[in-house]
């Protein structure tokens, strides 16, 4: 078997590769790499994340023998910067799947577009007076709290998706129920040690090719406002608006995301 010439990051944290694993069982060129949970009392798991990321490419490059195709969905773009910044030459390209600059802020979008779909159900109050709360005094304790109260609604995980996504949708609901699919301690502390680092866009060292996906019915990202902000840290990158929510690898083909017309 040849080697991976694509080095996956998937999106969360706290979640793992499962559902492209599930979609592509044949996708022997796709490095599907689980990133490592956070350990207990980390002082910095973000960092260690970071860490796990670098040696991780290292690896799969060296196994090839040539530089990769790093592709990343949602949070897992920042992963990608950072190995952009730290090993660029280690990179043949880089394709970003519905990315997610303000993992904090795209959350509250997912949040609000919830509470208008289910503005009648009988917990949605709890949901506004959370996002109020938030508003009124933002922060990692006031967005926990939005957090807790959207778990609350149903069908949440199906706003990620597309009107044509139905069957998508499906497979993630029964798909991260999985044990190994989500870690709820590692998504708390990865994010929250993220939100405490600065992230100021700034210009990324690599200049090869930046593929940058949009799903028009990504209910996260507000892709005029994120394409400005990837236009800074990558000024080459071309953008693409596809006609999926916010997973485009589970909406699309392989080849669709890595090649976008």
């Amino acid at each position: 078997m040849s080697a991976a010439s694509v080095f996956y990051l998937h999106g969360g944290p706290g979640l793992g590769p499962v559902f492209e694993r599930a979609r592509f069982p044949d996708a022997s060129q796709v490095h599907w790499w689980q990133q490592p949970l956070a350990k207990p009392c980390a002082a910095r798991p973000y960092l260690d994340l970071q860490d796990a990321a670098l040696a991780e490419l290292r690896r799969v490059s060296e196994e090839r023998g040539a530089p990769v195709t790093v592709m990343a969905s949602s949070f897992g773009a920042h992963l990608a910067v950072h190995l952009a910044r730290r090993a660029p030459e280690l990179i043949e390209n880089i394709v970003l799947l519905a990315p997610t600059f303000n993992p904090e802020q795209a959350a509250l979008r997912l949040a609000r577009r919830a509470f208008r779909v289910h503005i009648d159900h009988e917990h949605a109050g709890k949901l506004a007076a959370a996002l109020a709360a938030y508003d009124d005094d933002p922060g990692r304790p006031r967005f926990w709290d939005v957090f807790g109260a959207l778990s609350l609604l149903p069908d949440v995980t199906s706003l990620y998706f597309g009107p044509r996504g139905a069957q998508a949708a499906v497979s993630f609901l029964e798909l991260i129920q999985q044990p190994g699919a989500f870690d709820g301690p590692t998504s708390v502390a990865t994010s929250d040690d993220f939100s405490a680092s600065d992230h100021t866009p700034v210009q990324s060292l690599f200049t090869g090719p930046v593929s940058v996906l949009f799903g028009a019915y990504d209910p996260m990202i507000d892709s005029e406002q994120d394409s400005a902000v990837w236009k800074v840290i990558f000024p080459q990158a071309v953008f693409s608006r596809v006609e999926t929510g916010h997973f485009p690898l589970l909406e699309l083909t392989l080849e669709e995301c890595l090649n976008p017309a």
